[in-house]
């Protein structure tokens, strides 16, 4: 593991999506926060099974669980990174599909939530192949769409909440320059009504698309997942030519026999 101090500036969000300003969205809910005769659908909690999250090998709710301390770990190692107050953005990739990245993302995400006052929001920005509504049994297609915060759900297992934004331009396409405005102004809107202490991005995989970067340029810590027997150095290499010499950056080994993963 390595993590490597990152200095470089947040990239400033969009003021104005489809035609809406973002300030209607501060003037409807101020400090964040809708009256609560105003909440929306999408803030309507949806419980998971504990039996269908393990067999997706997402078990960070199981604080028993072996598999879970190396989840937990890996949060320690980043919120004991974190430099100051203030939300910890991270990002979550791989060089390649089949690394376990989506699953990841959730564990820790999981993980983070178990932490005593915690707000966690995992955005599901894997525009080709969205995975983290279907690894936590939601339908396929949300039931709710709104423009401005797009796809909101929030989770609950085992009374551990995780707010799961999911892709604003829907699946199995690539995403075009005012798909990715549009996301980016989502999660500032999410952002200004959760209030998270932490956000995570499932990324697609580094080497096979270019929408990463405005999400690692977002984010302070870029969590890199590599697959014993798949992944090579030299594509971790060609990752960090992508994140910059200053960027934090955590990488895991997933898919070890010890760990089942």
């Amino acid at each position: 593991m390595e993590i490597i101090k990152n200095i470089s500036p947040r990239r400033r969000v969009a003021n104005q999506v489809d035609g809406v300003d973002l300030t209607e969205f501060n003037t409807a809910f101020p400090n964040g926060q809708a009256r609560h005769d105003e909440r929306p659908s999408l803030l309507d909690v949806e419980p998971l099974s504990p039996t269908f999250l393990y067999s997706n090998r997402v078990i960070a709710f199981d604080s028993g669980s072996s598999m879970t301390h190396a989840y937990d770990v890996l949060r320690n190692h980043l919120l004991n990174d974190q430099a100051g107050a203030g939300t910890r953005v991270i990002s979550v990739s791989a060089p390649s599909t089949g690394c376990g990245t989506t699953v990841t993302a959730a564990n820790l995400a999981i993980s983070l939530a178990r932490v005593p006052g915690s707000t966690v929001l995992l955005v599901d920005a894997n525009s080709r192949d969205p995975g983290a509504g279907r690894i936590f049994g939601l339908p396929q297609e949300p039931s709710f769409y709104d423009p401005i915060r797009g796809w909101l759900t929030t989770t609950d297992i085992r009374g551990i909440r995780v707010h799961l934004l999911r892709a604003a331009w829907g699946s199995g396409r690539i995403p075009l320059p005012a798909d990715l405005e549009r996301m980016v102004a989502q999660i500032e809107a999410a952002r200004q009504l959760l209030k998270p202490t932490a956000i995570l991005f499932d990324l697609p995989p580094t080497l096979n698309s270019d929408e990463v970067i405005p999400f690692f340029d977002m984010s302070d810590t870029a969590v890199i997942v590599l697959a014993v027997g798949k992944s090579k150095l030299t594509e971790l290499e060609i990752c960090r030519s992508y994140l910059g010499a200053e960027k934090r950056t955590q990488v895991v080994l997933n898919k070890m026999r010890r760990h089942g993963l």
